[in-house]
């Protein structure tokens, strides 16, 4: 859901009067799927390189457009998440990050082609599958017009399958049209309904792992306020909000803050001490890209100096 208003009956208003907490589509993700589309088609056309003619091919790049290109698309993507993380923390909203455009289209391929297009894509698979996967929401709703065959295709193609893999996935697909807004909330009501016992469910059995009652957090809450605003988001642990703040206030009500500063001490210790053994790592594959990367580019230029060379002896 990428807008809110008439075409789609408010829902986004519709969720949250029914208690719902809605985490909408991003116009920013957006740019960022087109952005990883150029990237993927360079990726998977710069070998053909002279003879790759057609409308979006790159045979007329020469030797150093394709990279000029992928560095272009690269800085873009960059650009994109700088801005809107500019404009993010402008405006309060710290700790959300978009999505990762590879890990997604990786999350997807097993189920849905990463090179066929039209609406979303891949992306509306491998957002649900990172959903249930990595506790993001306890539902999933996909809007589309009436008549919209590729999320058509989608929604009620692939992911059918990607629910029966995945126990406990609610995902609800609706359709938009001129005389169907109250089959439209009843159908969106039906799934909320699943999704709100899933997270009743969940609130409950983070209390019991965490060894706190709601009473306990409530008050604690309604002693510190700070914590309590709606603008304080909580770490992400859990599918839902409400979980993640009592695991938030748990550690808090059962240590003291002397207890909790050494904790955060011996983790800072510990996060250190990882860094340092993954550095020589990290480095050593570093340079194994860049030594690959330098051998591809000197593939590139010797083929262009012969194709130049038997021009030349041809002529």
């Amino acid at each position: 859901m990428t807008t809110e208003g008439d075409g789609n009956y408010q829902l986004q208003r519709f969720l949250e009067g029914e208690g719902a907490e809605a985490d909408i589509q991003l116009v920013a993700a957006w740019l960022l799927y087109m952005i990883w589309e150029s990237r993927n088609d360079t990726k998977n056309r710069k070998m053909l390189r002279g003879v790759d003619l057609s409308k979006y091919g790159l045979g007329e790049l020469g030797t150093w457009g394709v990279a000029k290109r992928e560095a272009t698309l690269w800085a873009a993507d960059i650009l994109t998440r700088v801005v809107f993380q500019t404009f993010a923390h402008a405006g309060g909203l710290y700790g959300y990050h978009l999505p990762d455009m590879d890990k997604i289209a990786d999350v997807a391929h097993g189920h849905y082609n990463n090179d066929l297009r039209g609406g979303e894509g891949h992306m509306e698979v491998g957002k649900l599958i990172q959903n249930v996967v990595m506790s993001k929401a306890h539902m999933t709703l996909s809007v589309k017009p009436f008549g919209c065959m590729p999320s058509a295709g989608v929604s009620d193609g692939v992911q059918s399958l990607i629910t029966e893999k995945y126990p406990g996935t609610i995902f609800c697909a609706v359709e938009t049209s001129g005389d169907g807004r109250v089959n439209f909330y009843s159908r969106v009501q039906m799934y909320l309904f699943k999704a709100k016992a899933a997270a009743i469910a969940e609130v409950e059995r983070v209390c019991r792992e965490q060894g706190v009652t709601l009473e306990q957090v409530r008050a604690f809450l309604d002693a510190h306020p700070r914590i309590a605003s709606g603008l304080q988001k909580p770490p992400h642990r859990a599918a839902g909000s409400a979980a993640d703040i009592v695991m938030q206030v748990a550690p808090l009500l059962k240590t003291t803050r002397w207890e909790r500063t050494k904790k955060a001490a011996g983790h800072a210790v510990q996060a250190g001490t990882d860094a340092l053994r993954i550095a020589p790592q990290n480095m050593a594959t570093t340079a194994t890209r860049a030594k690959a990367k330098a051998l591809e580019i000197a593939g590139w230029i010797k083929e262009d100096v012969r194709t130049f060379r038997e021009t030349r002896a041809s002529a």
